[in-house]
């Protein structure tokens, strides 16, 4: 910099300065000993020591900046400034050498520990024709699988990726007739249920395909849940008849036929009871409390386990536990809706639907179990201008509109502020949120744009497609521009502390995010080699088999993702930075960038395009 060439031209001039002073001296030495006359010749020799002499004092006094180093840094608060003084000019260059050096190590093992292992690549068959991926979420607890969600148009599908002993599919089966728009993990209740033998049944173990849907407001007004409703509603069966729940009797609790063998239990006891009755039998009082405890045990087990949510473009909600086998269990919950599911999102104990009508539905639990016949419901947007992206921000619920992020309070169901990202009222795609600052893409755009959560300011714009173009240099000419002319963003997800960006040309970016703040430079964009043949459809998370399983993973989701407890979402809020992480990409086909366009690939690759692949990186 000019200040340090500067610094360093001053401490040159007082070297010179200290030699010439010494050479002067021995001049006045040698013009002592001349036999000859040499007063002027002294005279001229103490003239030039003196002016050197004053030279040097005004360099060493006066000169404040030799002494005096200014730092800047960046922080969430913008640029901070401090000054370091320090006792001599040479300990202030000295100090700055070993700073800079020290900052240099710094800056290369961040890049190297940033820079992902790719771990391996899961082809997924289509069991149909047309069958692409949609969205997908890790379970929550020890077991580590991730739902992985496809979809034709006509049917939904759900893939179970497991991880242990190594990733491979272990499960695929149809769930609905619907393409599937989100999927969701929702932890177990903290509160414990009561075991007690007339506790209400348990709501959340019903196929509760209600049949009224949530009033709307006209004036954006909280509709308030009717406990009467949660208590005593009718719950269609799967034979659509109607059936009244009762806290007396057990086998009022209805589940899909055919779905577990809790089904074939509840439907035998009234054969057991009619089997002991012919017999001359009767069920003793001891006999009754004791399989009273039995069901409402049971019922406090389902109540604590983890779930996972699926929104359709039907306008219903698939919950399943976690652990349910895919290929033979059936929903535990069916909530249906009056328009299609576009988002869901778990915070604070309450799960967040976001509705193609306009709608924010807010579903809470009890004891009992989730309330769902009569969930909150907040008028957000409209049906021309629904909230297609919900994210947690800090414990704030950022709900995007179109080209607008409206910040809805949890806590009021008020909307705080509202924020314009894009003034040419191009739709947000994707949003996810490290840190202090949300990430954000529009539609049929390659920039993404750096938004600060508290002042709602876009401190910059980054420009994918040089890192993009790079990537695609090896590929034909004639794919290479058909992939630059429709660059866009498809799916976003902060992890750790990277941004991970997957586009429609099938390239995975991954952007250093540590170091962000206003006035920063434009932060390194980084293609990854692998990646896919079309696009990218969605990206997630999971911890690592070999990693820590006591706290789950923290991070938002992208292309109706949602990871584990979004940022915030848990009151517990733990970041997982000491646990190994997958990250883990889905897309069509598969692709080594670093040899694309080869002429000696096998035919063999040319076929997996059309296949479904999931990438997995280690970070």
């Amino acid at each position: 910099m000019p200040k340090d060439e500067n610094v360093r031209r001053i401490m040159k001039e007082i070297e010179h300065l200290t030699e010439d002073g010494s050479k002067l001296i021995q001049i006045s030495d040698l013009a002592a000993s001349l036999r000859c006359p040499h007063g002027a010749l002294e005279e001229a020799v103490r003239e030039l020591q003196r002016e050197i002499q004053r030279q040097l004092a005004e360099r060493q006094t006066n000169d404040a900046q030799l002494n005096v180093l200014e730092l800047t840094w960046n922080t969430s608060n913008g640029i901070q400034n401090m000054t370091v003084v320090f006792s001599k000019p040479e300990k202030r260059t000295q100090w700055e050498e070993i700073f800079t050096e020290a900052k240099q190590k710094l800056a290369n093992s961040l890049e190297r520990c940033q820079i992902p292992e790719f771990f391996v690549s899961v082809p997924i068959r289509k069991t149909r024709a047309g069958l692409q991926f949609t969205c997908a979420s890790p379970t929550l607890g020890a077991q580590k699988d991730v739902w992985v969600c496809n979809s034709d148009g006509y049917v939904g599908q759900v893939c179970v990726l497991s991880l242990v002993p190594e990733p491979s599919v272990t499960s695929c089966n149809g769930v609905c007739n619907a393409r599937i728009l989100c999927v969701s993990s929702v932890p177990a209740s903290e509160e414990r249920a009561t075991n007690s033998a007339l506790m209400n049944v348990n709501i959340s173990i019903v196929d509760a395909t209600i049949n009224s849907v949530p009033n709307r407001s006209s004036n954006s007004a909280v509709n308030s849940p009717s406990k009467t409703a949660e208590r005593k509603g009718s719950f269609k069966s799967t034979d659509g008849g109607t059936q009244r729940s009762s806290a007396n009797s057990e086998s009022n609790v209805q589940l899909d036929s055919g779905s577990s063998s809790e089904d074939s239990d509840a439907e035998s006891q009234p054969e057991r009871a009619a089997a002991n009755q012919s017999s001359g039998g009767s069920l003793t009082p001891n006999h009754r409390q004791q399989d009273s405890a039995t069901s409402a045990a049971g019922e406090e087990s389902e109540n604590q386990q983890s779930t996972m949510w699926l929104g359709t473009e039907d306008g219903c909600i698939h919950v399943y536990n976690c652990t349910d086998n895919i290929r033979i269990k059936k929903n535990k919950i069916k909530i249906p809706h009056v328009s299609a599911v576009y988002s869901i999102l778990y915070l604070d104990n309450r799960v967040f639907v976001s509705l193609a009508n306009g709608d924010i539905c807010v579903y809470s639990r009890d004891r009992s179990g989730w309330n769902v016949s009569s969930p909150l419901s907040v008028t957000v947007g409209t049906v021309t201008n629904p909230v297609v992206k919900l994210l947690n921000v800090h414990g704030k619920l950022w709900c995007a509109i179109q080209g607008t992020i409206k910040v809805l309070n949890t806590k009021t169901l008020q909307i705080d502020s509202q924020i314009q990202i894009s003034n040419d009222s191009k739709p947000i795609t994707n949003m996810t949120v490290l840190n202090d600052y949300v990430w954000i893409s529009v539609q049929n755009s390659a920039h993404i744009k750096c938004c600060h959560h508290e002042s709602f300011e876009v401190i910059f714009e980054v420009n994918l497609a040089p890192s993009v173009n790079k990537m695609l240099s090896n590929c034909d000419d004639i794919i290479r521009q058909h992939k630059a002319a429709c660059l866009r963003v498809t799916s976003l997800l902060a992890c750790k502390d990277l941004i991970w960006v997957g586009t429609s040309a099938g390239v995975l970016l991954t952007i250093a995010a540590h170091n962000v703040a206003k006035g920063s430079s434009l932060p390194a964009v980084t293609g990854l080699p692998h990646g896919h043949t079309g696009h990218v459809r969605f990206l997630t998370f999971v911890e690592s088999p070999d990693g820590d399983v006591e706290a789950a993973p923290e991070g938002s989701g992208s292309t109706a993702v949602a990871a584990p407890s979004q940022p915030g979402g848990n009151k517990s809020n733990k970041a997982p930075y000491s646990q190994d992480l997958l990250v883990i990409s889905g897309g069509d086909g598969y692709e080594d960038f670093r040899s694309a366009g080869n002429n000696t690939m096998s035919e063999v690759a040319g076929r997996e395009d059309s296949t479904n692949h999931l990438l997995l990186w280690k970070v």
